[in-house]
């Protein structure tokens, strides 16, 4: 995602959800988003940022959990097409939802105290060598006791052999090494397998 690449880069996601092969776009929150609100590790008010936000399901369901939500995105069809989803189906919460086009690993804000920052499938797509800018953007905009939930394929020799996929992935040990000591990890779950093996990671701000 450099600045270079970045055109490239935005039309690819652009030309993926005017095909229409979005897969990813299940309309579902992850139950282990769900999982997270409901064991009340944060009260249901402040500020949430989706990263990666697709076509925003999940900044409906956590603007539904109170917080004022906001999604970003490399591509601007889905966040056209997570506002009308919003307009039709969750006015109730409209002004509680934001989406911003943005790169990932240079998000246009800074320090904005977010209690969740949530990441379902994106950090494992930015370039290793643009990574430890994302990290930084989620470290500056996470307020401390705030939570940071991901969810990463693992990188596996399948993938690395993949002309397509071998800059995917998150590496053993990765999460620890790129957040820590800024964030903390509370818990690492292995998910049911995707294409790939994954995880979900929860890490707290000090």
């Amino acid at each position: 995602m450099s600045t270079d690449a970045q055109p490239t880069w935005r039309e690819r996601w652009e030309d993926h959800y005017a095909s229409g092969h979005t897969p990813w776009d299940t309309q579902i929150t992850p139950p282990e988003v769900e999982a997270f609100w409901a064991a009340g590790r944060l009260g249901g008010d402040g500020l949430a940022l989706d990263i990666g936000c697709g076509p925003g399901t999940n900044v409906r369901y956590l603007a539904r959990q109170g917080l004022t939500a906001i999604g970003f995105d490399i591509a601007l069809q889905p966040l056209l097409t997570g506002r009308q989803r919003i307009a039709t189906h969750a006015a109730d919460v409209a002004d509680r939802t934001h989406f911003v086009q943005a790169d990932v690993t240079r998000l246009p804000l800074t320090g904005a105290g977010a209690a969740y920052i949530l990441d379902v499938g994106c950090f494992h797509g930015v370039r290793p060598t643009e990574r430890d800018s994302y990290v930084a953007g989620i470290v500056a905009n996470l307020r401390p006791g705030g939570y940071y939930q991901l969810y990463a394929f693992d990188r596996t020799p399948e993938m690395a052999a993949d002309p397509d996929r071998k800059l995917m992935g998150v590496e053993e040990n990765e999460i620890a090494q790129r957040f820590t000591p800024q964030l903390t990890i509370v818990e690492i779950i292995r998910a049911r397998p995707d294409r790939y093996p994954c995880r979900w990671y929860l890490l707290q701000k000090p």
